[in-house]
């Protein structure tokens, strides 16, 4: 009998992992299809990808392009060197290629963590549920940093909770690689340190487990320090300790701040919290949509108000892993991404569902309700969201032809491709590094903010660095609407380009300022 149960569990494991591989394969061909393999990687990324290149070539930590968070791009840097490519798109796809070969991974110690609490087919639901997440998939094609560190997190937390008591001091190695990702990781040895007492004796053994762990946790700290911040004026812990000074002097203190923390307000601290708690509730319900809160919601209600120690451990991990969020929406951040680390923890509650279901109605019949709900739901939501690829692709070639002919230009909806064109007209060199020692850009940004009429901008501007105009039809609240549909009242403005002597669908013109007129 014990024999047959062995060989029974045996078959279901196999079953379970096979199913798992095919969900990760599927998932990983939904991020291929979204991805847009002929536009380039702007905003955060470029920064990212900047670093991986230099270092790359270097073959060492280089000076600049990043200041801190120097972990994806230490991956993702031999993995450039092994394709030794000069196409800055090909190599931008690398990344976002690889930036979703991470996230898809991130399934396999979700599927470990809930295996620890549930059965394997429920385990297999929670996996889904990762991958197919719309925004985990949005997220995991831009090539930044965020699949990384959210696969070390989980790692980390699959660790903690391992049964095999050698393979615990993993939880603190991976707590210091995620830190070496995103600094705010670093705290993640708060929950590991705790839930380590928490699930074990106050015995001899035990302190002596932990400062083993402890040690190897600093020694990959200091040796972070010695290597990717050597020419840094800043250390791995810089960041946090900066955190930690703004809400001491602009919070708590009576310093003001220019941001959403608010000049002139009387109590700056209540305004923080107010803007803390209200924007980490309304994404936290956002992120939920449209699929996770139909399974994480009614799992919170059936889960049993019992408190024990496996609780305790993940509302630990759960409160320190908010202090990043928290902190980015009290000073008036506002990003869904910050919550993302939460995911693999949300989907434990999604699982208590699953198994109060599963006690109800046939289980394979859920998992294919699930799953098909998951994808069909996920493909809806992204489709919605998609980008205008084509109107993307546009939009970056009239920032390649600006940055071949302007020095300034002013700011308008898709001009985030200017410093991407920039990079794309000086490759293979990297741009210049500026003050803050990123990137800095060759065709300089003028900001509309502050002016009441297009002449006022012009005429403002016009000997600072501003040369060239590209106005969209209704662009910025239509505030160039007047020069789009009457050019000729300007006078100082030559038009070089009108978008439709170019049989494209996005209406612009470019117009150069001619500052003898």
């Amino acid at each position: 009998m014990k024999n047959e149960l062995e060989n029974i569990n045996k078959k279901i494991d196999k079953s379970s992992i096979k199913i798992l591989i095919i969900l990760i394969f599927s998932a990983m061909i939904v991020r291929l299809y979204f991805i847009p393999f002929d536009i380039p990687i702007s905003l955060d990324g470029i920064d990212y990808f900047a670093y991986t290149v230099a270092m790359s070539r270097e073959g060492y930590f280089p000076i600049g392009y990043l200041q801190l968070n120097f972990g994806w791009p230490t991956f993702l840097a031999p993995i450039f060197s092994i394709i030794n490519s000069n196409e800055m798109i090909e190599l931008m796809n690398t990344q976002r290629i690889v930036s979703s070969i991470i996230s898809v991974s991130t399934a396999i110690p979700i599927y470990f963590i809930c295996k620890t609490f549930f059965k394997k087919n429920i385990s297999i639901l929670g996996a889904a549920l990762f991958l197919f997440d719309p925004r985990i998939i949005e997220n995991s094609i831009l090539g930044i940093t965020d699949p990384l560190f959210i696969f070390f997190i989980t790692l980390t937390i699959m660790f903690v909770f391992i049964k095999e008591s050698k393979f615990f001091y993993l939880s603190f190695i991976f707590a210091a690689l995620a830190g070496f990702t995103r600094y705010e990781g670093l705290l993640l040895i708060i929950p590991v340190v705790v839930s380590f007492f928490v699930r074990k004796n106050f015995e001899k053994q035990t302190i002596i487990k932990l400062g083993i762990g402890l040690i190897l946790f600093i020694s990959i700290i200091i040796f972070i320090n010695l290597t990717a911040y050597e020419n840094s004026s800043l250390d791995i812990t810089s960041a946090l300790f900066s955190s930690t000074t703004f809400i001491s002097n602009h919070v708590l203190g009576d310093n003001s701040t220019g941001d959403k923390v608010g000049i002139g307000e009387e109590n700056r601290t209540q305004s923080f919290t107010n803007n803390a708690i209200t924007t980490y509730l309304m994404y936290l319900a956002w992120i939920m949509i449209p699929i996770l809160g139909l399974f994480v919601i009614p799992g919170f209600f059936l889960t049993k108000k019992k408190i024990t120690k496996n609780k305790i451990t993940f509302v630990i991990f759960m409160g320190v892993m908010s202090l990043a969020p928290l902190y980015a929406y009290g000073r008036g951040i506002e990003e869904t991404r910050y919550l993302y680390p939460l995911i693999p923890i949300l989907i434990l509650f999604s699982c208590q569902f699953f198994n109060y279901v599963s006690n109800k109605w046939n289980i394979k019949i859920i998992i294919i309700t699930v799953i098909s709900i998951s994808i069909i739901l996920s493909s809806m939501f992204l489709e919605y969201n998609k980008e205008d690829y084509e109107y993307e692709k546009e939009m970056y070639n009239a920032a390649l032809f600006l940055s071949n002919e302007a020095s300034g230009v002013n700011m308008y909806h898709a001009n985030k491709y200017i410093k991407v064109a920039d990079l794309q007209n000086n490759w293979p060199e990297l741009l210049p590094k500026g003050d803050n020692g990123k990137m800095d850009l060759i065709t300089k940004k003028f900001t509309i903010e502050g002016f009441e009429t297009p002449s006022e901008y012009i005429e403002f501007n016009k000997n600072k660095g501003l040369t060239h105009l590209l106005i969209k039809e209704g662009d910025k609240n239509g505030f160039f609407d007047e020069i789009f549909f009457d050019e000729n009242k300007y006078t100082l403005l030559e038009k070089i380009v009108d978008s439709k002597d170019l049989g494209i669908k996005t209406k612009y013109k470019i117009f150069k300022i001619n500052n003898e007129e």
